[in-house]
């Protein structure tokens, strides 16, 4: 038997505030931060959407004074791991284990896309396919690390692990990234 609904409360004009300030200020750059994860426009702004909505739910939890967007961050690399693990048997690009050994045998083709623009303006060709060709678990502590600027202590919260396990998967993600440009620049 299932458990009795709870009535549809509306929601409350601080709640509507909260959301729509956040959405107008944090948007742009959790939409930046999802398609850098799944480098797919519409996988991007559905997992910006699913993002919104868990702050809209959980909007009193958010404790003032701390990141934002620290907060929406680790919600969207949360929802984005969840996807991958549903889509797991069905989706080309499983998240590594740490220790397993990376194999990229094909070009990823790039998407085009606003974001990839600002990339290809920002940085050279072999960077941009190299940077999309990483594991999504090291394309995030890149982003988060290297773009973003965020410190491992914030990265860890984000992602979820130790600070020694960031440390790790950014030198891993580092040494990959290095390998994959230098093998991008010698094919172009």
């Amino acid at each position: 038997m299932a458990a009795p609904r709870k009535p549809f409360e509306p929601p409350s004009d601080e709640q509507r505030a909260f959301l729509e300030r956040a959405m107008g200020q944090y948007g742009k750059a959790t939409y930046n931060f999802a398609f850098r994860l799944t480098r797919n426009e519409a996988d991007a702004a559905d997992l910006t959407q699913d993002a919104f909505l868990r702050v809209y739910r959980a909007w009193r939890s958010f404790t003032p004074g701390t990141s934002f967007l620290s907060w929406v961050y680790r919600i969207v690399t949360n929802l984005y791991r969840d996807e991958l693990r549903k889509r797991k048997g069905r989706y080309q690009e499983e998240i590594p284990e740490d220790n397993a050994p990376q194999d990229f045998g094909g070009e990823l083709p790039l998407a085009v896309e606003p974001i990839e623009e600002y990339v290809e303006q920002q940085m050279s060709e072999p960077v941009a396919k190299a940077l999309d060709a990483l594991a999504p678990d090291q394309r995030a502590v890149l982003v988060l690390a290297d773009i973003e600027e965020y410190s491992y202590q914030e990265i860890a919260e984000i992602v979820g692990c130790s600070i020694g396990t960031v440390r790790s998967r950014l030198h891993r993600a580092r040494n990959q990234l290095r390998k994959l440009v230098t093998a991008y620049s010698t094919t172009s």
